[in-house]
């Protein structure tokens, strides 16, 4: 009798533990989602300038980002080796307005700009 309670005890431990994994990860892949909703979102809507020329690493700006609950950009860092990309990707990022709105937060933003 003992011993079967505790197989039981036990198996019960395995499902209770096995539900919160998939759980978590479930939750761990919709914020994943999210950011990347947001990351492409983000992206769509800065079109390349026009004083882009050629296809160098130059062209291409790393930003992080947050996004509040109104679905606003704000930019902690940002650096590139063009000065003037900098500022004109900083200054497009704090303008939008973010419509893909879910559990975002801090993250990496690379936009590689290419000359048409």
């Amino acid at each position: 009798m003992k011993k079967s309670i505790s197989t039981t005890f036990l198996i019960s431990a395995l499902l209770v533990m096995s539900s919160f994994a998939l759980n978590a990860t479930n939750h761990n892949q919709i914020a994943k989602n999210a950011k990347e909703s947001v990351r492409r979102e983000l992206i769509r809507n800065i079109a390349c300038p026009d004083f882009i020329e050629g296809d160098d690493a130059t062209n291409q700006v790393k930003a992080v980002v947050s996004i509040d609950n109104n679905g606003n950009v704000a930019v902690e860092d940002i650096n590139s080796a063009n000065p003037r990309l900098t500022n004109y990707v900083k200054g497009q990022l704090e303008k939008m307005k973010v419509n893909s709105l879910g559990q975002t937060q801090k993250f990496v933003l690379v936009i590689n700009f290419k000359a048409a």
